[in-house]
């Protein structure tokens, strides 16, 4: 039986492999909206954190993970080694200055301040 739909022509099927490569390349882009940013730091003051991805926080994010779920855990022929976590060390973002706090030297609570409750 003869095909009679439009996707199984020649043109049709270049037009959609040519879409499916720009797609990729638009996600496989590095910098791209799904891509690594230029530079990541944690949220400081003024700031909430969003999203970051596990390659960002670590070198080895993929055997921290299986550690933690415990893959290989009752592997007997070869166990797993010893977990080494290589944390990348990054610096916080602050837009704003926070006020210090202040508290006197000899800070104490003297007793008759506030009515007992438990009576």
């Amino acid at each position: 039986m003869a095909s009679t739909r439009n996707k199984n022509s020649a043109g049709d099927y270049k037009l959609e492999q040519g879409q499916n490569s720009e797609i990729f390349e638009y996600s496989a882009y590095t910098n791209s909206a799904y891509g690594q940013p230029l530079t990541s730091q944690f949220a400081g003051d003024g700031l909430i954190m969003g999203r970051m991805a596990a390659s960002t926080l670590s070198k080895n994010n993929v055997d921290i993970e299986s550690h933690l779920y415990g893959i290989g855990s009752t592997n007997l022929v070869t166990p797993n080694a010893e977990l080494r976590a290589e944390i990348k060390g990054l610096k916080s973002l602050d837009i704003i200055d926070k006020l210090p706090v202040y508290v006197p030297p000899n800070f104490t609570i003297e007793g008759g301040q506030r009515p007992n409750r438990l009576q």
